[in-house]
């Protein structure tokens, strides 16, 4: 099922930031939607899902200089099911300006509403909040994506550059997290070379 599932509603107006993010990426989200078409329902995949999420997490944490969160949520959890984490390969820029930024946040944020149907398998794996699925627990109930919506809601389309760089944002992000889960199956490291990777939040 999807990785990084989000909802759409039944009726919407075409001229919204979020329908234009939505349609901009369309091709993008079904290939991250693909790199797990039966879901979270096996050790393997989650194994893949957490490497590649947490990999994806400290580089959506870097490009946009949000406080370490998500990537904390999913260290907490490759701990706990004695994961190495996913080397970095070339370290993400910062994004430079707020339209940017939203478009990556829209990818982020959006990806809890994937959380909420993603934990069920992960909970019938034997894990929870507290051990292996710290990560899909929080950010499933995080007030994220409604943000992000509030945000996408005052976004003025008819500014075409502000436009453009939104849906950059989205693109890029998409095209990150597609490429860690990608490499969720890679041999783990001989040592830990990611900076307090594997350690927990206070």
């Amino acid at each position: 099922m999807n990785a990084l599932r989000q909802s759409h509603d039944a009726s919407r107006a075409p001229s919204g930031a979020r329908e234009s993010l939505r349609d901009a990426t369309a091709a993008q989200h079904a290939q991250v939607d693909s790199a797990f078409p039966d879901g979270l329902g096996t050790p393997q995949a989650y194994a893949r899902y957490l490497r590649g999420m947490h990999r994806f997490a400290l580089e959506f944490e870097r490009a946009t200089g949000h406080t370490p969160r998500h990537s904390r949520w999913l260290a907490r959890d490759l701990a706990a099911v004695g994961l190495a984490p996913l080397p970095v390969l070339q370290p993400q820029p910062p994004v430079r300006d707020a339209d940017t930024a939203t478009g990556w946040e829209y990818v982020m944020a959006g990806s809890s509403l994937g959380a909420r149907y993603l934990v069920r398998a992960v909970r019938r794996l034997g894990h929870s909040a507290e051990h292996g699925a710290c990560f899909l627990e929080c950010h499933g109930t995080s007030d994220d994506w409604r943000q992000v919506q509030t945000r996408l809601a005052a976004f003025d389309v008819d500014d075409a550059p502000r436009l453009a760089r939104l849906i950059g944002g989205a693109r890029d992000a998409f095209t990150l997290v597609a490429a860690c889960l990608a490499r969720g199956s890679d041999p783990a490291p001989a040592q830990d070379t990611e900076e307090h990777a594997l350690e927990p939040s206070p």
